[in-house]
């Protein structure tokens, strides 16, 4: 099988291929585990500790919104204008309770999941070639330094968007397209840097290229953030989305992806 053109160093993004490709990720990580089931057995502790920090951030992202909702709703006044306010209000802690959600998925991941989901990253950079000379295994304190950094952006991002909320109807949607935005990012550029960590690259040259390949990023960030929604089954294939950020870093710097014996065939 000729993979020539996946081998080639791409020079630039093409913005709707590439984020269709980030949002294939996890469908393509969960093909390649099938098509290579031994690697499957350093997954399995990501998977299921991914599990249990996603359900505890459901519960955490629904306790945050009734309870703020209950208090809300008790709140409005009766007048014409409440039905207005009220959805305002409904797309507001909506933000909010996601943000906070996601923000202590980060950290529950960090402490919990990120050390499995760089184990299997490595194993998977070294069935595709990568020799062990041009892997290093990565900090931990870096680890939950660098989710303390995204969720710290997270939490200053919503909460400006809770007060873009206050300019009716146009701030709301403007709080949407921003919070959609800015989640796939920090997301998307949390998870394609598992592969670049295991070659020392540094949090601030993560950071410049996830925005030089910025459509393939938000593709992903979209894809792990629409997951986190989705109870087992969503933790399963962010599990896989790692696997699939691992190839789809390969492909941009042009390495393959896919191991040598395939190539051969």
């Amino acid at each position: 099988m000729d993979q020539t053109n996946e081998r080639q160093l791409r020079q630039k993004p093409r913005f709707v291929p590439d984020y269709v490709e980030g949002i294939s990720t996890a469908a393509d990580g969960f093909r390649f585990l099938c098509r290579y089931p031994s690697l499957w057995q350093y997954g399995v502790w990501a998977l299921l500790t991914n599990i249990a920090v996603a359900f505890a951030s459901l519960l955490l992202t629904f306790w945050v919104g009734t309870t703020v909702w209950k208090s809300f709703v008790a709140e409005l006044p009766i007048a014409w204008w409440a039905s207005i306010v009220e959805w305002i209000g409904l797309i507001a802690i909506l933000l909010l309770a996601f943000g906070i959600g996601l923000i202590c998925y980060m950290l529950l991941q960090s402490v919990f999941c990120a050390w499995a989901f760089s184990k299997l990253a490595y194993r998977v950079e070294l069935f595709l070639g990568a020799s062990s000379d041009e892997l290093s295994e990565i900090s931990y304190s870096g680890q939950i330094l660098d989710a303390l950094r995204a969720a710290g952006k997270l939490l200053l991002i919503d909460v400006a968007l809770l007060f873009l909320n206050v300019i009716p109807f146009v701030g709301t949607v403007a709080a949407l397209a921003i919070g959609y935005y800015m989640h796939a990012w920090i997301l998307g550029a949390e998870f394609l840097g598992y592969p670049q960590e295991l070659r020392g690259v540094r949090w601030k040259q993560r950071q410049q290229f996830a925005k030089t390949w910025r459509p393939s990023t938000l593709g992903l960030g979209t894809i792990v953030a629409g997951l986190m929604l989705i109870p087992i089954v969503g933790a399963m294939f962010q599990t896989t989305a790692v696997v699939g950020a691992v190839l789809l870093n390969r492909r941009i710097n042009g390495l393959p992806d896919s191991p040598a014996d395939d190539h051969e065939a």
